[in-house]
């Protein structure tokens, strides 16, 4: 039964959850996902890390239902969020709670409930999962809701399979079906428990990238001093740990300005020939050393740049020599990663085996855009790329591709904001996508940005990342699709 927000008296279950709607205040920016420990300080004076805040408390599990029965903002979705997080010992207390969830009205709380029933659920849970995975009105919680499943019918030896859910079209076979996974990922076991994750998502392939602000100015020939902070750790247990799930590597070095700022990379230009002659040597002493790693991993495909395309445009002989010296320590499949703005000026495709766009380009200008809008955009996007498949006779490679979780994803994908997130116009995006590359042969695959951890809960996390957000189960349905 649904009730009102407002308070009438002291009920222990609306201070508890008033606490937790206190303590799971909407994050100040999408920045906040890299904090490394999210800590909040109780009444009691306590400080604790957010992620355990209240869990022990005897009316946690009363209070995060009383949430999902709240009309109150996103009280509800905040409420199933919760109870997928109780400790081990209360699991059995929040499943019926959660399994009443699965039928709620919004398909906010059935999409967190079917989640985390699928992290924590008991065999009890298979029954309402299998009932929503055939009549959830929304495909990305039939989409979940069939994952989890799944994954209780795996942990309980069950025996069930992942049913189908209609509506997806199969890749070719030797479709690059990627993400681009962050290093936030790795944990303490070189990525293998995430890398088993995106095997389970219908994911095949990874791109590991580096984040390297060595860039000082635009005009600046010589790069900072890397130091210890950046490349890869350990590249040969991240390549191992995924080929041990069964996927591919692509390694992908990203050269970044010093500032961190995201977008300047691609206006880099030298004022002389001599500083340009600087400038590729020491971005040789920078990607050459990545190559020669990579191959000494065992990785399965190297990107050579990544949208430095006003360097291309200015200087295509020497890039054309820079691959020449990456083939002779990368013996795998090259690519580049051009911006989605500037890829059509790029020549040296011949010199590449594949051609490779950071795809984010701009599908509708209204707000709140529909899904037919949305996958017509799509298709006028990619069509140019096909074109310049047949003329350079390479096929092409989505080396990036994806939206933040904002109410401007369709205007201006490459852009994170500080605004309210909106996870499921993220999801309309990437069906839109998917559904227009079932139509483009050329297009041999997508890396979609970005498989990195979100701050919590998820459906508040307005960044790129799709960890624990309804695109990556639209993402997993045509991934998976047979």
């Amino acid at each position: 039964m649904l009730h009102p927000a407002a308070t009438r008296g002291p009920d222990p279950r609306e201070r508890l959850a008033a606490e937790l709607r206190r303590v799971y205040a909407p994050p100040v920016g999408p920045e906040e996902r890299w904090r490394r420990r999210a800590a909040v300080r109780l009444p009691d004076g306590r400080e604790v890390e957010r992620s355990l805040a209240y869990r022990d408390d005897p009316g946690f599990v009363a209070a995060a239902s009383w949430l999902v029965a709240s009309r109150a903002r996103d009280d509800a979705p905040l409420g199933a969020w919760l109870l997928g997080g109780v400790l081990e010992a209360r699991r059995a207390e929040a499943e019926p709670a959660l399994a009443l969830a699965l039928a709620h009205p919004d398909e906010r709380v059935a999409f967190e409930a079917a989640r985390a029933l699928g992290a924590a659920g008991a065999a009890a849970s298979l029954e309402p999962l299998t009932r929503v995975a055939r009549e959830a009105a929304s495909p990305d919680v039939r989409t979940a809701a069939g994952w989890a499943a799944a994954e209780v019918a795996r942990r309980t030896g069950s025996g069930l399979e992942m049913r189908h859910v209609p509506g997806a079209t199969p890749f070719a076979p030797g479709f690059r079906r990627g993400v681009s996974w962050w290093m936030s990922e790795s944990r303490q076991d070189h990525g293998a428990a995430s890398f088993r994750r995106l095997a389970s998502l219908g994911v095949t392939w990874v791109s590991l990238h580096t984040w390297d602000p060595l860039q000082r100015r635009l005009d600046d020939p010589l790069f900072a001093d890397p130091g210890p902070r950046h490349g890869f750790r350990d590249l040969g247990a991240l390549v191992e740990s995924a080929h041990a799930a069964g996927l591919r590597v692509m390694v992908k070095p990203h050269l970044e300005m010093s500032g961190f700022d995201a977008s300047d990379h691609n206006r880099i230009a030298m004022r002389t020939s001599r500083d340009w002659k600087r400038w590729f040597e020491s971005y040789r002493g920078y990607i050459l050393p990545f190559a020669r790693e990579a191959q000494q991993a065992g990785a399965d495909m190297f990107c050579v740049g990544r949208e430095l395309d006003s360097t291309v445009l200015a200087r295509e002989a020497d890039w054309r020599e820079l691959v020449a010296r990456v083939r002779a320590e990368f013996h795998g499949p090259l690519t580049y990663s051009a911006n989605f703005d500037t890829w059509h000026g790029i020549g040296f495709w011949d010199a590449l085996d594949f051609i490779g766009v950071s795809a984010y380009f701009p599908l509708s200008d209204r707000a709140d855009p529909g899904l037919a809008e949305l996958e017509a955009g799509s298709e006028r996007a990619l069509v140019p790329l096909g074109a310049a498949a047949r003329r350079f006779a390479r096929p092409v490679l989505l080396t990036e591709a994806g939206f933040p979780s904002i109410p401007n994803a369709a205007r201006a994908p490459w852009r994170e904001e500080r605004v309210a997130a909106d996870v499921w116009l993220q999801a309309r995006c990437y069906e839109a996508t998917l559904r227009a590359l079932a139509r483009q042969p050329a297009v041999e695959g997508v890396f979609f940005w970005l498989w990195e951890r979100t701050s919590d809960p998820p459906f508040r996390d307005a960044s790129h990342a799709i960890v624990a957000k309804p695109a990556s189960f639209a993402m997993m349905r045509w991934y998976r699709a047979r």
